[in-house]
């Protein structure tokens, strides 16, 4: 899972890469601004790519954490039965 920092890293190496390939890109204007527009395209998809991932990496610890407090809130519940009926 990338955290905030590796994103950010990304973004200001992928913007670092874009202004120097301006300034010694031997191409002309429009192609120049496809080759950002295309770059950009794909740092956003990996982006996007990276955040799906880690939507569904957090639901399944969410999902793990309630099973594991269901668990021990029915583990407590038959403690307290089984304490309760020794007492009757």
């Amino acid at each position: 899972m990338i955290s905030g920092h590796k994103a950010i890293a990304f973004l200001t190496g992928l913007g670092v890469g874009v202004g120097l390939a301006l300034l010694f890109a031997p191409q002309s204007g429009a192609e120049t601004r496809e080759w950002i527009e295309d770059t950009t395209e794909d740092g956003i998809k990996q982006l996007r790519k990276t955040g799906r991932k880690a939507l569904r990496n957090l639901q399944a610890a969410v999902s793990k954490g309630e099973e594991t407090m269901a668990t021990a809130i029915k583990t407590g519940k038959d403690a307290l039965e089984t304490l309760s009926a020794k007492l009757d």
